[in-house]
């Protein structure tokens, strides 16, 4: 799926176009409610346990093989981190029930086919919704040691899939793994820039995996 770089600890993220500014940077920071496309995900009833100031769960973000597996990138660090160690060829055609001693096409895949691979590799799939999930869902669900596949929608078209790996409360800030090859595998920037920018919108969320 089609990508653009990222700057590895930068508050937020840049294309190849040109790098924003810090000055756009902190005022992408300081925004108070994204104007998303999409619609945030209603967040599910909490225990109302306490979550910390800042965790990252410290996945293994692999780099796609393939120009159009992004999401078997996404769902194969997702299965490692759960204990699983199968290839992306492997995920790939679990994602498509497709037999295992063939080679996978280079195919694109929702957030859907993630939930079957995860399933095949005995990782439980978690909830598969339309729009972008709360800060707060974020914290609980990296509290709980689930990372988070995402889907975003360039803005000049196309779309990629992410891994929400991590937060910090300071700034609001979300960590998320990009699988494109050139890119910087860890990445960083405020909620409220990631849900929507000048570069992408997070449209889909596949959480509470392995819940």
């Amino acid at each position: 799926m089609r990508n653009r770089n990222v700057s590895p600890r930068r508050p937020a993220g840049s294309g190849r176009r040109g790098r924003l500014s810090f000055t756009a940077l902190l005022a992408a920071a300081l925004l108070a409610v994204p104007a998303a496309t999409a619609t945030a995900v209603q967040s599910p009833a909490t225990t109302g346990s306490t979550v910390a100031a800042a965790q990252r769960l410290n996945i293994t973000m692999q780099a796609q093989q393939q120009s159009n597996w992004c999401w078997a990138a996404g769902g194969n660090t997702i299965a490692a981190w759960f204990g699983r160690n199968y290839s992306q060829n492997q995920f790939c055609n679990a994602a498509f029930n497709r037999n295992q001693n063939t080679q996978c096409p280079n195919s694109q895949a929702t957030l859907g086919n993630v939930q079957t691979g995860l399933s095949w590799a005995g990782v439980r799939p978690g909830s598969y919704v339309t729009g972008w999930l709360r800060y707060p869902t974020v914290q609980a669900e990296i509290s709980a040691q689930r990372p988070i596949e995402t889907r975003i929608q360039w803005s000049s078209g196309g779309g990629h899939m992410h891994v929400i790996y991590g937060y910090d409360d300071a700034n609001s800030w979300v960590y998320w793994g990009d699988p494109w090859p050139s890119s910087n595998r860890y990445n960083w920037a405020s909620h409220a820039w990631y849900v929507n920018n000048n570069e992408f919108s997070w449209t889909h969320s596949l959480y509470r995996i392995g819940a």
